[in-house]
């Protein structure tokens, strides 16, 4: 497809939130869409203004004191003007024709929309809109579940999460069916929710939610209509029916989900001054074989425990020349930095030696050691230092040398490689949003012919998975019985508190599907608080988990 996307963008008026600014301001930029019309819809301006309650003046204190206590200057929820950014685009008024649940609109409104033959209307704002309008863009009427089903004014989005201590938190793109039927989702995200604050889970919520469209917009640009049937074909099957409470709370409500929200600040903050943000990972292996993994029983595996200087986490292992070599990222509590290090041990499970192996200025871990073509070669997780990069083996299990950067200016962790299909397969979380809070929930795929030619090509699908839930490696893939199994993290709520094994369904350079077969949680030991690294090698299994950390001066 040459020709540029034609928008129209319907809006309650000229200021929008800064997150949807962002969005009008990247399809202006781009080269793939424009702003054709500009759709104001007088129907929002219009609705009646339901009688202040109690419940919302508590609820409304709670988000100001919220925002006062964790907001900042670039707030993406603080409105700004678009009327620069639409310059000399023609403009529609609409008026509404029916009730306040669904917005029919005028037919000579509707006639005028037409005449600028958008391919897809982009809806801000509040009102669910049906009929005729429905019919007009060849690619659908799009908006987002925070305005779909929101109460604008009191901005109920990201608040139930929080105070009902829900580990996520869920945004939507949706295109609209009928009126009255279920809209088709085409792109979501499950973020694990700010436990504290509504304006901070809020905040991130916005700047993912600000990806999706334009990434669409590019799809279709560039694969057509096929790529939009597969992203709901994709989401239709993975969408559940989840309820989603989003009237304005009672006063009692309010009051008690205020004082809730002042008890976990409370427990937050002291938690804060009697643990340390590291905490105590240690190894735990078994000498057995790996072939039930999916029912492994981790109560009866070996502890590997360092000194109390540091902690060993992010564990893969080489069986090899009647020793176990466990690659680790050691991070040391006074330098607050993590290197990688070797432990050998013998095949009773007896540690030999440890051995520093690289270390850097910036922090490294998730050392994800393979075998190609007679050698070993590693990529640590190196992206405080924005790269991804290659590392070979020259001595065993020694010696490492820095081969090449496979990708630079890149916010991405925990990259693993797979072997598949006569193509390597790069998985790897991509944090396009620099959030400020620990986690991204977007699993990003690239593929190619020769790890060492420095061209990747992006799946077409990307991001592939967007749950904080499963997106996070966790761990080599590998195959059992002709299935593919790909480990990962679960974060939703805390980082590493589990990890799962998924089943690849589909892979190949235009699909991608998998499913979660077990999730594990370290409930064999009360005082291991999550798990987040599963490997094994011949008869070797090995796995992190960690405990709170008390803070030094308080032992």
């Amino acid at each position: 497809m040459s020709l540029k996307l034609k928008i129209g963008l319907m809006v309650d008026s000229y200021l929008v939130a800064a997150w949807k600014y962002d969005i009008i301001e990247k399809i202006s930029d781009s080269d793939f869409a424009a702003v054709a019309v500009v759709i104001k819809n007088c129907a929002a301006q219009s609705a009646d203004k339901s009688r202040i309650n109690p419940g919302l003046l508590v609820y409304r204190l709670h988000v100001k004191l919220d925002k006062i206590i964790f907001g900042k200057s670039n707030d993406y929820s603080q409105n700004k003007d678009i009327r620069a950014l639409i310059k000399n685009v023609p403009e529609v008024t609409l008026n509404i024709e029916g009730n306040d649940d669904y917005q029919e609109f005028q037919i000579g409104d509707i006639g005028e929309i037409s005449k600028y033959s958008p391919d897809i209307i982009l809806k801000f704002g509040s009102g669910l809109p049906c009929g005729l309008l429905l019919k007009v863009p060849k690619y659908g009427v799009w908006s987002y579940s925070m305005d779909n089903f929101d109460n604008e004014r009191s901005g109920i989005t990201g608040y139930y999460e929080v105070v009902e201590n829900n580990p996520v938190t869920k945004s939507e793109l949706v295109i609209f069916n009928e009126c009255g039927e279920k809209p088709h989702v085409i792109s979501d995200a499950w973020e694990s929710t700010c436990s504290y604050s509504i304006h901070m889970n809020r905040d991130r919520l916005f700047r993912r939610s600000s990806l999706f469209t334009v990434r669409i917009l590019h799809g279709i640009h560039q694969f057509g209509k096929s790529y939009l049937d597969d992203l709901i074909n994709t989401h239709d099957i993975n969408s559940g029916d989840e309820s989603r409470d989003l009237s304005v709370p009672s006063f009692i409500c309010s009051v008690r989900n205020f004082s809730a929200a002042i008890m976990i600040f409370s427990r937050k903050s002291l938690k804060k001054v009697f643990y340390s943000d590291p905490f105590s990972w240690v190894l735990l292996f078994k000498i057995k074989d790996s072939k039930d993994f999916l029912n492994n029983s981790y109560s009866s595996f070996n502890r590997l425990q360092p000194s109390k200087d540091k902690f060993w986490a992010d564990p893969f292992v080489i069986s090899r020349d009647d020793k176990y070599s466990i690659f680790v990222e050691e991070f040391i509590y006074a330098k607050n930095k993590g290197h990688i290090s070797v432990l050998e041990l013998d095949k009773a499970g007896t540690l030999l030696r440890v051995k520093k192996l690289i270390d850097k200025p910036y922090h490294m871990s998730y050392p994800f050691v393979f075998e190609s073509e007679g050698a070993y070669f590693m990529i640590p997780e190196t992206g405080e230092n924005r790269t991804i990069d290659l590392y070979k083996c020259i001595d065993f299990p020694d010696n490492w040398v820095f081969v090449k950067n496979i990708m630079k200016d890149v916010n991405a962790v925990d990259t693993t490689l797979f072997n598949y299909n006569g193509k390597w397969w790069l998985f790897t979380v991509i944090d396009e949003i620099n959030s400020s809070l620990d986690g991204s929930p977007e699993l990003f795929l690239f593929f190619t012919d020769n790890i060492f030619s420095g061209t990747w090509t992006s799946h077409p699908l990307n991001p592939v998975v967007s749950d904080i839930r499963i997106a996070r490696p966790a761990g080599k893939v590998f195959i059992h019985n002709g299935n593919i199994y790909r480990p990962s993290q679960d974060c939703a709520g805390r980082y590493g508190k589990a990890f799962n094994i998924n089943q690849i369904l589909t892979l190949s350079e235009t699909e991608y599907k998998e499913v979660r077969v077990r999730k594990i949680e370290p409930d064999w030991d009360s005082n291991l608080k999550g798990t987040h690294t599963f490997n094994f090698d011949g008869d070797f299994t090995v796995i992190d988990a960690y405990s709170m950390r008390r803070r030094p001066l308080l032992n």
